[in-house]
Parts: C-alpha cells; structure tokens; sequence
C-alpha cells in the first residue's frame, strides 16, 4: 500500500485532473452551440420560411443521429481512456478503430439523407407544398454532404476526452464558430445561396477546424509521421499525416478485436439512448397537449435547464474518462485502485450535485427575474411561476443523474447504465399513463415535471445501487479485508 503523502498527492492530483478535464468542456459545450445559433440569426434575416425549413431539417437529422452519435461518443471515451495506460500501440489501435467507425457512420448517414431527404422531410409534414420545402431540401442535402466530417469531429472529441485533454478540443471548436461566422454571410448572401450557404458555412468551418484537430491528435500519439515512440515499421500511407490516425498499428486483427469491443458497448449505449429518447419524447407529446399557454411555460423552463446540463454533463466526462483511465492501470495496488475510485466518483457526486443545486437555488432566488426576461406574456409568466419549484429540483437531481451514469461508463458497465436508464423511463412513462388514463385526459404542468423528477431519482438510485453493491467492475470499490497470519503455539509443538 503507498505510504499516506503518496496517496494524499494522488488525490490532489485526481482533483486538479477532474477541474482540468470538466472546465474546458463546459466552456466547449457553450461554445459549439453558437455555430447553430449563427445559423439562426442570418437565416432569420431571409424571412420566416427559410428559418422554418431550416429548422425542420435540422431536427430530422438530430433526431436520426442522435441515436447512433451518443454510443459513439460515450464508448470511445471510456475505451480511448481504459486503454490509455497499456502503450501507444494499444492506445493507437483502438484511436484507429473509432476513427474508421465513425467514418464509415459519417458517410452512411450523409448518404442517406442525402438520397432521402424527401422522404424525410415528408415524415415530418414538409410538403412540396410547403413554402418551407425548398429551404429545408437544400439545407438537409447539404448538411449530408458535411455529415462524415461531423461524425469525425464528435469521435475525434470523444479521443480527446478519453485522453484526459478538453482544452485542444475546446481551441478548435472557437475556431470552428469563429469561421462559421465568416462562412455564413459570404455564402448565404454574397454567393446567393440562401438557407443552402448557412449548411454549406457549417460544414466548411466544421472540415477546415477538424483538420488541426486531427493533427494534434497525431502528434499527441506520436502516431505516424513524426514522434520517437512510433514504430519502425509505420512507413508508406500509414505514415501520412492525419491518414496514419486510420491504420491500427496491430493490423486487421486489432482492427476487428477493437470493432466487436466497440459495437458490444455501442449496442448497449445505443439501447440506453432509445430509452432515453423515448421518456422526452412522451413528456414532449404531453406537453404539446396542455394547450399555447402551458406548453409555452413548459417549453421556457425546459431552456432554463441548459446551462445545468452543460455543467452536469462536463462532470459526467471527467468522472468517465478518470475512472475508465484508473480501473485500467495495471502498475497499482488494490488498495491504491480502491481508494482512487472511490475519490472519483464521489468528486463527481460532490461537484455535479453541489454546482447544480447552487445554480437551481440562485434561479429559484431570481425566479420572476429570469422568467421575465424570457417572456412578457403574463398567463406564460403565471404558469413557469407555478412549476418553478418542480423544474429546479430536477435540475439539482440532473447534477446527480449524470456523473452517476458517467461513472457507470468509466467503469464499462454498459449493461447497467442501460438498465438504469429504463428503468427510469418505464418509471416515468407509467405515471404518465396513470395520471393521463392512458391519454383519455391531458397532465397538468406539475405532474409532468412530476414525472420528469422521478425519471432522474430512479437513475440516481438504479445507478447508485448498483455501484454500492461491489459486483461486477465494481468489486474494485469493496475495501480488501487484511490477512492476518496465525502463529503457531511454541508450547504446543
């Protein structure tokens, strides 16, 4: 066991990774969502029905991709940081395989929305008859053709965060808005492109920002063209800049062992997700029934819990990657592996919990404040006021929900981070069912946020309990006993 300086050092340092692995990601999740909002503010300028069409293809595509984008970023975090202390051949071959998985993702999803754009705008009632139709046909076709390197930039993200790095991640994604902002005007009115020119910004900016990315990554893994650790035998295209990233080190075999090992947690993360698309999905149903005041309350407090989520979920990632990374080791003792995971997850309970709880107690303080400063119609105001208590206590519980389930991935356990979630969802979706008798009659605003808080409480205990229990990866949390050795009776002999 290390002396108690030793262990007192490791556990700083734990924390000092744990702040330097959540800030600059927070900060990432607030920047990239100004490429979109860029987008919104010149489309708008083009009048509503170039807005609306816009709108409506980027929902179509969130709504496919987000099925297969969450399992891709969730297992290469883990697996990129599980295989980070074995050498740079191991951690290089499973970088190769989530690089050529989520190319191959990248240009099956281009394809297919480009082929079907129709069809999937149909799907979601945007008719050639629409004035909406046009705009929402270039915009979605064009966003398919930047879909591969979209793909690559999330998988490439995810390696970064499995590094245990969010701040080279975090420069290229102000320089993916910054150029998006150049990008958008130039096309969309210089060039006469219209809604089409602000797809086409951001899937330029998102290319010409992924290409430095891909090069730190390389000199990061010293992979390729340059770096003492790269083998002797990396020569011709394995060589190349950014190309060597795609050629695992071990060959075919390593590039198959690393793909069952993908798809088996990706399956997993993939189930978890439709479980937790479904749950706000039905809250979502629900709430477009409550009728133009209510639902416009509840649309306002579902937007107040942004900036929770960013902070919940840059938490989630530093407990994921720091655990996945730790249970990984292979040069420490039980005892040092025990207590370091421990410290893990309950930094992430401790911060997650703590951060959100401050955020919902400061809204709540300045509650009719923030509320009227997102809306000035009074009936609007009257219902978020109302619902104001519910909607902070399940931004508090999201502060706990989500480093819970970032520990579950840390830790591999991909089938109870599934069962979690489900359980969670049939939890939620069955009050729904009760209290709407299967939909004869339309929930009230404090019985869905209701069922929205029990959706978080039931991950929070599914994920707790399972960690508590010291099966499975968790065993490692289960303090080992001392052996003590029984000396024989001199006398007796």
């Amino acid at each position: 066991m290390p002396p108690p300086a030793e262990g007192s050092q490791k556990i700083k340092d734990i924390d000092r990774q744990f702040l330097f692995i959540a800030a600059p990601a927070f900060l990432q999740f607030s920047a990239e969502p100004l490429a979109r909002l860029v987008d919104t503010t010149y489309l708008g300028r083009l009048g509503k029905d170039a807005l609306g069409g816009a709108g409506v293809a980027i929902a179509a595509q969130y709504s496919v991709s987000k099925l297969y984008n969450d399992p891709l970023l969730r297992t290469t975090i883990s697996l990129v940081a599980a295989k980070d202390g074995e050498g740079p051949t191991v951690r290089a071959n499973a970088v190769s395989t989530a690089l050529l998985l989520a190319l191959v993702v990248g240009v099956v999803q281009g394809a297919f929305f480009f082929v079907f754009a129709r069809g999937v705008l149909r799907l979601s009632l945007v008719t050639p008859a629409s004035a909406m139709y046009p705009s929402a046909l270039a915009y979605l076709r064009i966003c398919s053709l930047g879909a591969p390197a979209a793909t690559l930039w999330l998988a490439t993200n995810g390696i970064f965060r499995g590094l245990g790095d969010t701040t080279t991640p975090l420069a290229c994604a102000l320089a993916f808005t910054g150029l998006n902002a150049i990008f958008d005007p130039l096309l969309i009115f210089n060039c006469g492109m219209g809604a089409a020119g602000a797809a086409a910004g951001t899937a330029m900016a998102q290319t010409i920002a992924l290409v430095p990315l891909l090069l730190a990554l390389q000199r990061k893994l010293k992979v390729g063209y340059s770096g003492a650790e790269r083998p002797a035998e990396r020569v011709g295209v394995s060589g190349w800049p950014i190309v060597g990233l795609f050629v695992p080190p071990g060959g075919l075999p390593a590039l198959l062992a690393g793909l069952r090992m993908y798809l088996s947690a990706g399956s997993l993360v993939f189930l978890r997700s439709i479980g937790k698309i479904s749950a706000y999905s039905v809250c979502a149903r629900e709430a477009a029934r409550l009728g133009a005041v209510a639902s416009g309350a509840h649309n306002l407090c579902f937007q107040l819990g942004v900036a929770t989520t960013q902070i919940a979920e840059s938490v989630a990632i530093a407990t994921q990657t720091l655990l996945a990374r730790e249970l990984g080791r292979t040069d420490v003792t039980a005892p040092a592996r025990t207590a370091v995971a421990r410290q893990i997850v309950s930094r992430g309970l401790l911060v997650g919990g703590a951060v959100a709880g401050t955020l919902s107690l400061l809204t709540f303080r300045y509650s009719r404040e923030v509320v009227n400063g997102l809306t000035t119609i009074p009936e609007v105001r009257a219902a978020a006021y109302g619902v104001m208590p519910l909607v902070l206590a399940c931004q508090a519980l999201k502060g706990l929900a989500y480093p819970v389930s970032g520990a579950l991935m840390g830790a591999l356990d991909w089938r109870a981070s599934a069962a979690a979630m489900w359980a969670a969802q049939l939890s939620a979706v069955s009050l729904v069912a009760i209290w709407s008798q299967r939909g004869a009659r339309a929930l009230s605003l404090n019985q869905l946020w209701s069922a929205l808080a029990v959706l978080f409480v039931v991950q929070i205990l599914a994920g707790l309990g399972r960690i508590a229990s010291g099966t499975g990866p968790w065993v490692v949390l289960r303090r080992p006993r001392p052996v003590t050795t029984v000396v024989p009776d001199a006398k007796s002999e």
